[in-house]
């Protein structure tokens, strides 16, 4: 039975409010000039609440939800950690604000990897004791996502002794380290982090997985997140085509294969599974994995050097391509697991407005992102009036969150009062 604790999905969601927010702003500021606006300060604290307050909080909440016995889950170690979380990323989002990057929100970096370690240890400790199948492919997916969380923060620690050593922040391996911190947060702990609700869910209703297929799936999928990382040093070292090469080739390759290999059971899978899922939830999976399989296409594409070239210095694809995996692949999914597990309330009779408005202004932002890209590829500049267009897009973003976080509250209330009488 799958139980989420609703304090600490409500505060992950106003966390994403307050990064839709943020982004906004980010885009106005291309428009008017915004004093108090200090553009890669509010630009870092941004992706840094996206990632540790929206999407962590998240996928910290629904795993314990998901995996672990009602017992466990009321453990006070998993609520200090949630609260310690929160604090710490709320002091970080402040000091980045104000101050930007520094000596001070590394070393808060730091303490928030040290509450993430003691959470993966305490999961994993608890996860042994309530599963003793070791055939269950939605707890190997889970330990997976788990390693590729804790992978990445070498990133991290690395930037503090090339500050010391190199003394130049933009170099070649500062660049590395950040990008092996983002790599390893989207390619693998947010992917198999949603990949092992996916097949959690699964099994929770009944469903029967090949558990053989899914196992290569996921070990052909693991080799793949580290090949990809390839076109990081790529982009450091842009001469080097090898790095390209292994890249695009090596690890589109492979998680293609890594489909295929799964394709069948996938779509035997589904069928079975669109009997007990909403049918809301159904539409936001199929846009998840649509934008799952538009990611791999993309790195298999840009195994040719120009438009690895093109990929690297034309910034909407880079902002383009982070949005596929942040918001359409991951924040999509999250949704849909909100929804299905009754955490977003879906109305019968009224059109469910908030969610409608966050997804097609998602898709409008992502295609206006690509276009836009595309236009200066070729030398046609511009499109009139871009920014004003990208702004409003992105405005549909918080005004859908607000919509579904009031439609939430108005829904707890009144069901409340209903008890009461």
């Amino acid at each position: 039975m799958i139980k989420i604790n609703n304090a600490w999905i409500r505060i992950a969601m106003l966390n994403f409010l307050f990064v839709a927010v943020l982004g906004t702003f980010l885009r106005f500021a291309f428009i008017r000039e915004l004093f108090f606006l200090d553009y890669l300060h509010f630009q870092t604290a941004h992706w840094h609440l996206a990632i540790f307050g929206w999407i962590y909080q998240a996928l910290f909440t629904f795993l314990i939800g998901a995996f672990l016995s009602e017992e466990q889950q009321s453990k006070k170690i998993y609520q200090l950690l949630f609260w310690s979380n929160q604090f710490l990323i709320t002091i970080v989002f402040i000091t980045l604000i104000t101050s930007g990057s520094s000596f001070f929100s590394v070393g808060l970096d730091i303490s928030f990897i040290s509450l993430i370690g003691i959470f993966v240890f305490s999961l994993i400790k608890d996860l042994n004791r309530t599963d003793t199948s070791k055939n269950l492919i939605s707890i190997g997916l889970l330990k997976v996502a788990l390693f590729f969380l804790l992978l990445s923060f070498i990133g991290t620690l690395s930037i503090i002794p090339i500050e010391l050593l190199f003394s130049t922040k933009r170099s070649v391996l500062y660049y590395l380290s950040s990008q092996f911190f983002l790599h390893f947060q989207y390619n693998g702990w947010f992917i198999f982090g949603i990949l092992s609700l996916s097949f959690r869910m699964i099994e929770n209703y009944g469903i029967q997985v090949n558990v053989g297929k899914f196992q290569q799936f996921k070990w052909v999928s693991f080799s793949a997140v580290f090949v990809t990382y390839f076109l990081n040093i790529y982009w450091g070292y842009p001469g080097h085509l090898t790095f390209l090469w292994i890249a695009s080739l090596g690890g589109g390759v492979l998680q293609f294969f890594a489909l295929l290999l799964v394709r069948k059971e996938v779509v035997k899978l589904f069928k079975e599974l669109k009997f007990h899922l909403n049918p809301i939830t159904i539409t936001l999976l199929k846009i998840s994995y649509i934008s799952f399989i538009s990611k791999l296409i993309l790195q298999v594409i840009i195994a040719y050097p120009a438009l690895a070239s093109v990929a690297l210095t034309i910034r909407n694809y880079s902002i383009a391509y982070f949005h596929l995996v942040f918001l359409c692949i991951t924040s999509v999914f999250l949704f849909a697991w909100n929804i299905q597990h009754k955490q977003i309330r879906i109305v019968k009779h009224n059109s469910n407005s908030g969610l409608y408005i966050f997804s097609i202004a998602l898709l409008l932002v992502e295609l206006l992102l690509f276009l836009q890209g595309t236009l200066l590829w070729i030398g046609e500049g511009f499109m009139p009036f871009y920014y004003e267009i990208l702004f409003f897009f992105t405005l549909g973003l918080p005004i859908g969150i607000i919509l579904i976080i009031f439609q939430n509250i108005n829904f707890t209330y009144f069901s409340a009062i209903k008890i009461i009488k």
